[in-house]
């Protein structure tokens, strides 16, 4: 067992990829480590505005998309410590985050109460696809 340290509110969302886990938190970071490496943060995301409530690595583990309290949904990836692309389609906040398993750099997203629209993503674009209000 290990506790890992670093954030400083609450953690509200974790994604893994291989052996590295990736967390969202109240603190409005994401941070990614290497469970093999000691105590490593390997990357420090620090561009969203409020808590990250969503998190979810792409299937070939090269894309992270984030979602948080601010509304924005935002892409990174391995070699960066800024985000790809920053998105604010949405109007409420951004929770759900789903890769596509057979097409890669398809992403869907939705939106909290006051939005209640899935917006489908271009990762590999970074664009907009289109979007579906369903209603609630």
């Amino acid at each position: 067992m290990r506790t890992l340290g670093g954030h400083l509110g609450r953690v509200s969302s974790i994604a893994w990829n291989g052996s590295t886990i990736s967390t969202g938190s109240r603190d409005r970071m994401v941070l990614s480590r290497d469970l093999r490496i000691r105590n490593a943060i390997t990357h420090r995301h620090a561009e969203h505005k409020q808590e990250v409530c969503g998190l979810k690595w792409s299937f070939d583990g090269q894309q992270l998309a984030s979602g948080g309290n601010d509304n924005k949904l935002m892409i990174w990836n391995l070699r960066s410590q800024h985000a790809q692309a920053k998105f604010s389609e949405h109007q409420a906040a951004v929770k759900a985050i789903a890769w596509n398993p057979n097409q890669a750099g398809l992403l869907a997203t939705g939106g909290g109460t006051a939005d209640g629209c899935i917006r489908f993503w271009n990762t590999h674009t970074l664009q907009p696809i289109n979007y579906v209000d369903t209603g609630s």
